[in-house]
Formats: structure tokens, C-alpha cells, sequence
């Protein structure tokens, strides 16, 4: 398969030909759109690089990655570096996609020569790769001798079996059922909790957003995580958006919590949530009714399943979604390519 790839640094170079046009071709959300990626890594140490392929046809897939320090949140000039393959945001699966017209083997073929891209791009100080979120079916296309495969946290997916929110909750446990339905009334009959629900919002500050995800994710950060928090410039691009809805729970003009959800007509995605610890007076329940109204829009859409993310997977589960395990495949530069 005759296949040319660049290697684009995305908050330094325009957004390469035919990139939208394969992105909404191939169903792929907004997390992937190129400003976006973009404004993930603003003000950080980052840098996001996209692999784009190209064929006869046009762009046939890409990966989607991140260069970052080992050691200092900025890249100074002799800092060793890691590519880690993964695109802010995303908790679902992979971040690399082929057209249909891609088979399996020229896939695998694809991305070692991303990694050789990479390495010739990034030079010596790349120390090697880390492919995040790898599910089974792609395990081939990263998995090699040299390569350190371990579990990982795994993400969910809740198949949409349902006609509306009421047939969803009767098909829950009973001790879920009943939690949830005097949790949502309770909600329901705060009345001086403002929820908004909507795409292109102009009400929101981004900042504001960025801040309290910042202090919602350092609660639940793993002690290693070299990944800065997501900028308000991220934020602001998903609130400026038409394939974005952001839900938000405010009390007396305070935003106490927010949940990002990223479109899509056959797979929506919950993506970012934030919230205020009750101490910090933030409400109780809030994460519970947000994911009422994210099944309520997906049931309204003919969605065919959501996803859910990583994370409290216990919860998920007890709301009826289904486990999906992935595994982190760590190469080093040796093995790369």
C-alpha cells in the first residue's frame, strides 16, 4: 500500500488538507478536531503531534499524540521525552484510526512507521513510545518483542437498549432504582439550582471551567501523571461548538458543577466532569442527574450506545454500563519502528 505520512505539530502548523472532511467522514468527535487538539496544550509543556496517512484517495487515518518531559513541565532543549500516544480528553479507546480501505496488516506497518516519524522528528531525546487505552482488537497493531504490556484501567460502554430515561431507570437494580429516582427528585425540586443543558454556550467562562476541573482531577490523579490540567483555551473551544453539549449546575451565579459531552449520532461520549465537594459547597447527587439527562439526550437521538469513560466503574455499573478492558503497551526507543 503506497501510503505518504506527515508528522504535524499542531499548535505550531496549519491543519493539514482534507483533515475535517476525514474527521466528520469518518464519525469521529470533536475531540479530534484539529483546534481542539490545538488548544489542549495551551500554555504547557506539551507538545500535540497528529500523524496524518495518506493514500490515493486522500487522508486513509492518523494518530493522535502527545511529546512530553519526563522530569520538568516545560521541554527544554536536552529534556528526555516521551510520546504518548493519546489525545487529551479522550478516555474510550485508542487515539489512532484507519479508513475502512486499511487493512489490519498495512495498519500495523502504519504505526511503526509513525514511530519512525516520530523518532526522526523528535530525535534523540525521545526515550520511547506509551500507547494508552489499548483495547484488544488493536492490540496487535502496537504489541512486539521488546514491548512492556500491562494492564490498565479500563473504560465503559452502555449499550442503548431503551426507549426513555423511565425504562432505562426500571431496569436497574432495585436499590439503584430507587436511589436514583429520590436523587433526581431531589434535584428536580432545588429551587435555587440553575441547570442548563446546550451547545455553543456563551453563558460559561471557560476559565472558570479549567479551574474547576483542575481541582476536580487533582483529587483523583494517579501520584505519576505527567498530563498538565486542560486549559481554559480547551474549554473555550468545546464551548464555542455545535457537536459539543455542556451541562452546567449553578447556585446564586456559583458554578458548582459541569459535565462535557461529546456528540455524536450513533456513540455520544461523557467526557470531562467537575464538581465541588460538599465542604466547598457543591451538592450532592449532581453526577447521578447528569448522567439522567446525557441517557435522556442519547435515548432522543437514536443513539445506539454511550460511552462512559474510565473511572468509578463500580457506579457506571450499577447504571448499566458494561466493563471494556484495555491494557498500556510501553515501547522502548529500541523497539521503536
Amino acid at each position: 500500500m503506497a501510503v505518504h505520512l506527515d508528522v504535524v505539530d499542531v499548535g505550531e502548523e496549519p491543519e493539514p488538507p482534507g483533515w475535517e472532511e476525514f474527521r466528520q467522514a469518518e464519525g469521529l468527535s470533536a475531540i479530534w478536531a484539529y483546534d481542539v487538539i490545538a488548544a489542549s496544550c495551551a500554555g504547557t509543556w506539551e507538545r500535540p503531534l497528529l500523524t496524518v496517512f495518506r493514500d490515493d484517495q486522500g487522508v486513509a487515518g492518523a494518530v493522535g499524540a502527545v511529546a512530553t518531559a519526563l522530569r520538568a513541565r516545560r521541554l527544554p532543549r536536552r529534556e528526555p521525552l516521551l510520546l504518548d500516544v493519546r489525545l487529551p480528553g479522550h478516555s474510550n479507546g485508542p487515539t489512532w484510526h484507519f479508513s475502512d480501505r486499511v487493512t489490519p496488516g498495512d495498519r500495523r506497518l502504519l504505526i511503526r512507521r509513525f514511530e519512525q516519524a516520530a523518532r526522526r522528528r523528535l530525535g534523540w531525546m525521545l526515550t520511547g513510545v506509551l500507547y494508552r487505552m489499548v483495547t484488544e482488537p488493536h492490540l496487535p497493531s502496537v504489541a512486539r518483542g521488546g514491548a512492556i504490556v500491562r494492564e490498565s484501567p479500563g473504560s465503559t460502554v452502555m449499550p442503548l437498549r431503551w426507549t426513555s430515561v423511565a425504562e432505562w431507570i426500571g431496569s436497574l437494580s432495585r436499590n439503584r432504582r430507587s436511589t436514583l429516582r429520590r436523587q433526581l427528585k431531589k434535584i428536580a425540586g432545588s429551587d435555587d439550582l440553575v441547570v442548563t443543558e446546550g451547545r455553543a454556550r456563551t453563558d460559561l467562562d471557560p476559565g472558570e471551567l479549567a479551574e474547576l476541573n483542575r481541582r476536580h482531577t487533582a483529587r483523583l490523579a494517579a501520584r505519576f501523571d505527567p498530563r498538565p490540567p486542560l486549559p481554559a483555551a480547551y474549554f473555550a473551544e468545546f464551548l464555542r461548538r455545535e457537536d459539543v453539549t455542556v451541562i452546567s449546575y449553578e447556585a446564586a451565579r456559583r458554578l458548582l458543577a459541569f459535565a462535557v459531552v461529546f456528540d455524536h449520532p450513533v456513540s455520544p461520549a461523557y467526557g470531562p466532569w467537575a464538581a465541588l465537594q460538599p465542604e466547598e459547597g457543591g451538592r450532592r447527587d449532581l453526577y447521578f442527574d447528569s448522567y439522567a439527562r446525557i441517557v435522556g439526550r442519547a435515548l432522543a437521538d437514536g443513539s445506539e450506545r454511550l460511552h462512559g469513560g474510565r473511572g468509578f466503574v463500580e457506579v457506571k455499573s450499577s447504571l448499566g454500563f458494561d466493563y471494556v478492558p484495555m491494557k498500556i503497551v510501553a515501547v522502548p526507543r529500541w523497539a521503536m519502528g
